[in-house]
């Protein structure tokens, strides 16, 4: 390990292995041993995905800490519980002392009323572990992610990223990890090698402001944009790791099918995060984060529209010119006092409701005066601010009207921003129009508002198919509207699958893109 530098202070001094499986009873065995022989891990605990084989008990028998999912919920799913029994399992140690636990006896009570022995823990605790993520069917190459060990606690990388040879069998068609690596060079700046490759170890710091996580296999794209935008330290490095590729047979183009997809979602979701800012003994006034919201590209105005409940307070001039009255637009009322008045705190006292309406019958906020304590002096007026309620209105009216849409769950904030300005009720139209059974999720939506929707009905109802489309086909087909259509080989009699369609889909896009080259 190498000397402590400035960028070495308080780093882990550990690190847990999360290894997410399904049905690899056959390798996974090897695949812990190699984890265990990494200098610095001292923990291994597997992630079993809704395997149908004996993956857990094998696990179990290697002594590494298993827990399993019932059913598959995805590789992202499986990386978040894994973090999360490392925590619980830390939170644990500590609540036993850990190794730094020891209890004194003393003749005099050192606290009031206790005569027993006094527990004594060390007070700087235990730093949490980092997290090192291996794929299952890596077996005895693991050990070669011992760089991204040493740059993490050594180095004071914050999140290293394996990039691995190339693989024996490997048949990639390229178009995710191009899309993958052109998302994230638009996000952030920076050009991954290998942009999927989900061996990488992150300090839980990093991993705790990257979170939530992207669905799916979407979540090495989300991580490294969320990584770099928070300011963290993202590094890849060599590493000769060896793991069973994926083929170009129906199976393996499906699997890609998926990863695109969810990438394409992933970057469409256009998360930000930063690190906690170090708090502050004053709390932060109006004009110290004006500033601050035009360094980071915002406006202050449409964060107040966005938060629900928000209250603008529009500045107040020290010497302000009688107003003119207008009974056609009438101003807010008039502060007496203001300039002197300024700096003091306004009391909480509750007051008059005079919100006015605009012409477009918005609600605008005003300045009223309140009723006075018992005990207020003449020169010392109270004021309450009344709610602006008007940007509450819209935005719940428009999250009704996204809501309305033929989607499994519900819009988050980002996502409703995402739509912006969409007509709610055409694009309502246009996705009920599509040949599919079954709702779209929000993610699908945010991707599709963007998309020539008639297009994309129109390229389905002429695929040779029988049956209709599940979502995830639409939005795959979706994203190589621009390809040409796919031409059936002659041993394909249709009609076809869906999924054997969406497969023809992108195998055709990725022959006219590598053609292009």
């Amino acid at each position: 390990m190498r000397a402590a530098g400035p960028l070495t202070t308080d780093r882990p001094t550990s690190v847990a292995v999360v290894i997410p499986a399904k049905n690899e009873a056959e390798r996974i065995e090897a695949t812990i041993e190699a984890a265990r022989r990494i200098d610095g891990v001292d923990l291994v605990v597997v992630v079993d995905d809704g395997s149908t084989d004996a993956t857990a008990a094998v696990a179990m028998g290697a002594d590494a800490l298993v827990v399993r999912h019932k059913t598959n919920r995805g590789k992202a799913a499986a990386m978040a519980t894994g973090a999360q029994l490392v925590a619980m399992r830390e939170d644990a140690h500590r609540a036993d002392g850990g190794e730094a636990f020891r209890e004194e006896l003393h003749a005099e009570p050192r606290v009031p009323g206790h005569t027993g022995p006094l527990p004594v823990i060390d007070a700087d605790g235990e730093r949490p572990r980092a997290l090192l993520f291996l794929d299952a069917d890596m077996e005895g190459s693991g050990t070669a992610a011992q760089p991204l060990v040493d740059a993490v606690l050594g180095d004071g990388v914050d999140m290293a990223i394996a990039l691995l040879p190339p693989q024996d069998g490997a048949a990639g068609l390229g178009i995710v990890v191009r899309t993958a690596r052109s998302g994230i060079l638009r996000a952030t700046g920076w050009e991954p090698t290998q942009p999927l490759s989900g061996t990488r170890c992150i300090t839980r710091e990093t991993w705790d402001a990257c979170q939530p996580l992207a669905p799916g296999w979407g979540v090495e794209t989300s991580l490294t944009i969320d990584a770099l935008t928070g300011g963290f330290w993202v590094k890849e490095i060599e590493c000769d790791l060896h793991h069973r590729a994926t083929g170009r047979d129906l199976s393996g183009q499906l699997h890609r099918a998926r990863q695109l997809k969810d990438v394409l979602r992933a970057l469409a979701r256009r998360r930000h995060v930063t690190p906690d800012e170090p708090a502050e003994d004053d709390a932060a006034t109006p004009s110290a984060a004006a500033p601050q919201a035009a360094a980071t590209g915002t406006s202050t105005s449409q964060e107040a529209d966005a938060a629900p409940g928000a209250t603008r307070l529009d500045p107040v001039p020290a010497d302000p010119a009688p107003p003119v009255p207008d009974p056609a637009h009438p101003g807010p009322a008039e502060v007496p006092g203001a300039a002197e008045g300024a700096d003091r705190p306004a009391p909480v006292d509750a007051a008059p409701d005079s919100s006015t309406t605009a012409s477009d019958g918005s609600a605008t906020s005003s300045i009223a005066p309140a009723r006075p304590h018992e005990d207020d002096t003449d020169d010392e007026d109270a004021w309450s601010v009344t709610p602006d309620t008007g940007a509450d209105d819209r935005a719940d009216r428009r999250r009704a009207a996204l809501q309305a849409l033929p989607v499994a769950g519900t819009f988050s904030d980002d996502q409703t921003r995402a739509l912006g300005d969409v007509d709610a009720g055409r694009l309502d139209g246009q996705l009920r129009a599509l040949p599919v059974a079954g709702a779209f999720e929000p993610d699908d939506v945010v991707l599709l508002a963007g998309v020539d929707l008639d297009a994309l009905a129109e390229r389905l109802r002429s695929a040779p198919v029988s049956g209709p489309f599940d979502p995830q086909h639409a939005v795959i087909i979706a994203s190589h509207l621009d390809a040409p259509e796919p031409v059936l080989p002659p041993s394909i009699v249709p009609p076809l699958t869906a999924d054997e369609y969406t497969s023809l889909v992108v195998h055709a896009a990725v022959d006219a893109e590598n053609d292009e080259h």
